[in-house]
């Protein structure tokens, strides 16, 4: 594989890596911001309980509970499918790392190669000479 090509597709594989984990740090934001709702929610609710003045709240108390409860069950699938992405993302970037290493190591093994083959040749023909 073209040199610039793999390092092009490394780049771009290491990009969408951290697009990805971006976009599921976002989520896992959202995500807390919506427990933290929902909990206050449950905290406000179980005051209400407490006191005769806030009984009359108690219904709007409640359906904001499941409003975030339904909203969390969405955030944390949503956060689930993320940190799925993440995880191939990474995937894709190791192994396009990988396959970097290896085509590095490998021009160089050629190159090495070259070099004692060179150094052969010379000696050889230097030895020749010497006769």
């Amino acid at each position: 594989m073209n040199r610039k090509l793999l390092h092009d597709l490394i780049r771009l594989r290491e990009v969408r890596l951290r697009e990805h984990t971006a976009r599921l740090k976002q989520a896992s934001r959202s995500l807390a911001d919506i427990q933290r709702q929902h909990e206050l929610a449950i905290d406000s609710a179980g005051r209400a309980i407490e006191s005769a003045d806030s009984l009359a709240y108690l219904d709007v108390f409640g359906q904001s509970r499941i409003k975030y409860a339904k909203l969390a069950v969405k955030a944390e699938e949503q956060v689930r499918g993320f940190r799925e992405e993440v995880g191939v993302a990474r995937k894709l970037a190791d192994s396009a790392r990988q396959a970097g290493a290896e085509l590095r190591s490998a021009i160089a093994t050629e190159r090495d190669r070259s070099l004692e083959a060179e150094a052969e040749h010379f000696f050889g023909w230097s030895k020749a000479s010497e006769r």
